[in-house]
């Protein structure tokens, strides 16, 4: 787990990169976003910029070890992103916006209509960890 930071958000945590903020609108600077993909951050997007990176559709929730997963969450009234989660295979990471990181056994733990939960899950995706 890290100290709060506003240096790097959820998705920039995922993706490895604790130098940047990550969103679809603004460019340059601290802003960062996935090349060659439209400046959106929706489901879809998402899913496509994972795929890109060897991901696959997946249905179970749990951690798997040798796999790597990212959940993407969805406000319950908008349906629209709200968060995104990683797991190395042992456990659940999450970035909380300009808050710190954090480990979690469940995506459930994040998921709710309560103002401090990010919605439900709605996408996970996974990929075999290369040793």
């Amino acid at each position: 787990m890290s100290k709060a930071t506003p240096r790097y958000n959820c998705i920039a945590f995922v993706v490895g990169d604790e130098k940047h903020w990550w969103q679809a609108e603004g460019i340059g600077g601290r802003f960062r976003w996935f090349d060659g993909l439209p400046r959106k951050t929706d489901v879809k997007t998402l899913v496509h910029a994972f795929r890109e990176r060897g991901y696959e559709l997946t249905d179970n929730r749990n951690v798997e070890p040798g796999y790597e997963k990212v959940a993407i969450y969805v406000d319950i009234d908008k349906l629209e992103f709200s968060h995104i989660a990683h797991s190395d295979g042992f456990i659940w990471k999450s970035k909380l916006g300009k808050g710190q990181d954090i480990h979690h056994y469940s995506l459930d733990v994040l998921e709710g209509d309560e103002v401090d939960e990010y919605g439900i899950v709605d996408k996970i995706l996974r990929k075999p960890i290369c040793e």
